[in-house]
C-alpha cells in the first residue's frame, strides 16, 4: 500500500505544477528586499528602475521620493547581499528616470527641471562612481538601453507636453538619441519626416490626438529594445498605440507600425469591466466577459529575444491616457454619449441597462478617440490597454497575444492577487518586461503593476508561450523595473517596486524535465493499477 500512495503522490505533484506539466520545471526563491527609506540611508528614496553591473556584481537603483520627499531623487548602489554600499542625490539634475550598465559604464537619464527643456544622460564609471560625461538629449528622456556589445546607448526622449494650452511650445518633439559610449557623441533619430504623413498614419491606426501637435510632437517614445545583432531597435509609442523601428547605424526612424485594437468581443479576449459589480462586500472578482469593446494595446515596456534564428520583441500592453491640460482623453461609459448604432448593438447583446448597470459597462473608462466620425458621440468603445502581452516580429507584426489569459490565470490560480478596484481601468496592468535564458529556456518575466506580482512564461514556442508561475512577496507593491542576470551564483531577477519604494532580489531557475521522468511516472501508473488489480 505504501508504494501505491507514493506513486500517487509523485504523479499528483507532477500534474499540479503548470511548469512541469509542460516539461519545464521552474522555481524561485526570495533572497531579500531593501527598502529605500531615509532610515536605511537611501538617497534614492524610491525604486523605479534597477540595473545590474556584471563586473562589480552590484545593483544600481534609481528612484524618486514620494510624499514629503517628492522633490528628491537619487541613486542607491546595492550589493548582491542586499546591503546599500553607496549612493547619492541627483535632485539638482532634475527628475531621474532610468539606468542601464554595460562595459563598466552606467548611464542615467534625467528630465530637466523644466520638463519641456532638453534632458540629460550622465555616464558614470560603474566601479568608482566617478562622472565620465554629460550628454544633452531630447526633452523628458525616459528609458536608456545599451546595445548588446555596449558600444552605443539608446535613449527614448518622450517629449511629454507640459500643457496643450500654451501653444506648440508646450509640446516638445519626441525622439530617440543614439550615443557613442566611447566618444559620448550623440545622434538623433527624429520623426520630422513623418509630419507630412499625419493623415495616412491615422488611417493606419496610429493614435494622434494632441491638439495642434505635429506628428513629431505627438509621438512619445516610451521604452526601447534592441536586436541581438545591435542593428535595429524597436521603440514603444505608448500613447500612440504604435511602435517605431530604428536603424541604429544611421540613426533613422525607418517605420511606424500601428498595433491595432484587441477585439474584446471575441472568445479568449474577455475582460472584467467593472470595479463595482456584485453587491456590498461580495464583488464579482474575475467577472470576465466578452463585450463590444476594443482594447488599445498601448505598450509600455519592451524586450527582445531570438528563437530559431529570428528576432522577436515582447511588449507589455499596459495602456495610458493623456492627462494634460487642454485635452479630454478619458471618460466613463456611463457618462459618454453613445452612437445610436452602437447602443442598439449593445442593448441587443446585454440589455437596455448595459451602460447604467455597474455589473456591466457603466464604470469602464474609455477614450474619446472612439468618436470615429467626429460628431461628438462614441462610435466605438476604446479601452486603455489590452491587459495582455504580445510577441512581435522584427517588422512589428504581431505573432502572438495572450488575450485574456493574464486575468484568467489570476482568477483561477491566484485569486488573492485579483485587484477588483482596477477592473474598470486597465486591470492587472502589465507594465514591466524582462527576458532571460536559463538552460536554453527563454523566460519572460512580466510585471503586473496592480497585482503586485511578476508572471513567468516560457517562450520556446513563440506561437504558444507556456505560463510557469507567479512571483510575489508581501510588502512589494507595484513592480516597475525588472532586470534579469546570471553570474557564478546562479540566475536572478531584480525588481524595483515603485509604490512600496523597495527593491527585491529573487533567485530563479528553470530546467527541462527529462523524458525519462515522464516514462518513470507512466511506469508508476501501470504499477499502481496492477497492484490494485492484484
Amino acid at each position: 500500500m505504501m508504494r501505491n500512495y507514493l506513486a500517487g503522490a509523485i504523479l499528483a505533484a507532477l500534474a499540479a505544477s503548470p511548469a512541469q506539466a509542460n516539461n519545464i520545471a521552474f522555481n524561485w526563491n526570495h533572497q531579500w528586499t531593501f527598502r529605500h527609506s531615509a532610515a536605511n540611508g537611501s538617497t534614492a528614496l524610491g525604486a523605479e528602475i534597477v540595473a545590474y553591473d556584471e563586473a562589480s556584481q552590484n545593483l544600481w537603483v534609481v528612484g524618486t521620493g514620494t510624499g514629503a520627499n517628492a522633490a528628491l531623487n537619487g541613486i542607491d548602489i546595492l550589493s548582491m547581499s542586499g546591503n546599500r554600499i553607496n549612493g547619492w542625490s541627483t535632485a539638482a539634475l532634475g527628475g531621474v528616470n532610468s539606468v542601464d550598465i554595460a562595459n563598466g559604464k552606467a548611464a542615467v537619464s534625467f528630465t530637466a527641471p523644466l520638463k519641456t527643456a532638453p534632458g540629460l544622460v550622465r555616464f558614470y564609471d560603474a566601479a568608482n562612481f566617478n562622472v565620465l560625461a554629460d550628454v544633452t538629449v531630447g526633452a523628458n528622456p525616459d528609458a536608456v538601453k545599451f546595445t548588446p556589445n555596449g558600444s552605443r546607448l539608446l535613449v527614448t526622449n518622450e517629449g511629454e507636453p507640459g500643457s496643450y494650452l500654451v501653444g506648440p511650445g508646450g509640446d516638445p518633439v519626441g525622439s530617440v538619441s543614439i550615443i557613442d559610449a566611447t566618444t559620448f557623441n550623440a545622434q538623433t533619430a527624429g520623426f520630422a519626416t513623418f509630419n507630412s504623413q499625419a493623415a495616412a498614419l491615422r488611417v493606419a491606426g496610429v493614435r494622434l490626438n494632441g491638439p495642434n501637435a505635429s506628428v513629431a510632437q505627438d509621438l512619445e517614445p516610451e521604452y526601447v529594445a534592441i536586436s541581438a545583432d545591435g542593428s535595429q531597435a524597436m521603440v514603444t509609442l505608448q500613447e500612440n498605440n504604435a511602435v517605431a523601428l530604428i536603424d541604429i547605424a544611421s540613426a533613422t526612424v525607418t517605420g511606424i507600425k500601428a498595433l491595432g485594437l484587441q477585439d474584446h468581443s471575441l472568445p479568449g479576449n474577455g475582460f472584467d469591466a467593472s470595479d463595482r459589480d456584485g453587491s456590498g462586500s461580495n464583488p464579482l472578482n474575475g467577472n470576465i466577459q466578452n463585450w463590444q469593446v476594443k482594447g488599445m494595446y498601448m505598450p509600455d515596456a519592451i524586450d527582445s529575444f531570438t528563437r530559431g534564428g529570428q528576432q522577436f520583441f515582447v511588449t507589455a500592453n499596459e495602456g495610458d491616457a493623456r492627462e494634460w491640460p487642454g485635452i479630454a482623453d478619458e471618460i466613463r461609459v456611463g457618462n459618454a454619449v453613445i452612437d445610436p448604432a452602437l447602443n442598439t448593438t449593445l442593448t441587443a447583446e446585454h440589455g437596455s441597462d448595459w451602460r447604467s448597470n455597474n455589473d456591466k459597462l457603466n464604470r469602464l473608462l474609455v477614450s474619446t478617440s472612439g468618436d470615429l466620425d467626429g460628431d461628438g458621440d462614441l462610435d466605438e468603445l476604446q479601452a486603455y490597454g489590452a491587459r495582455s502581452f504580445s510577441i512581435l516580429d522584427a517588422n512589428g507584426n504581431r505573432v502572438f497575444d495572450s488575450g485574456d489569459r493574464i486575468e484568467q490565470i489570476i482568477k483561477s490560480q491566484f485569486p488573492q492577487l485579483w485587484v477588483d478596484d482596477r477592473s474598470d481601468n486597465k486591470g492587472p496592468e502589465p507594465e514591466g518586461v524582462a527576458i532571460g535564458q536559463i538552460n536554453g529556456i527563454d523566460l519572460l518575466f512580466l510585471g503586473l503593476e496592480r497585482s503586485n506580482a511578476i508572471m513567468v512564461w516560457a517562450l520556446n514556442d513563440v506561437a504558444n508561450p507556456t505560463f510557469l508561475d507567479m512571483i510575489f512577496t508581501t510588502g512589494n507593491v507595484a513592480p516597475e523595473g525588472l532586470a534579469f542576470f546570471s553570474n557564478a551564483q546562479g540566475s536572478f531577477l531584480a525588481v524595483a517596486n515603485e509604490v512600496s519604494d523597495t527593491t527585491s532580489l529573487y533567485r530563479v531557475n528553470a530546467v527541462p524535465v527529462p523524458g525519462a521522468v515522464w516514462l518513470f511516472g507512466s511506469g508508476l501508473v501501470t504499477l499502481l493499477v496492477a497492484r490494485r488489480r492484484t
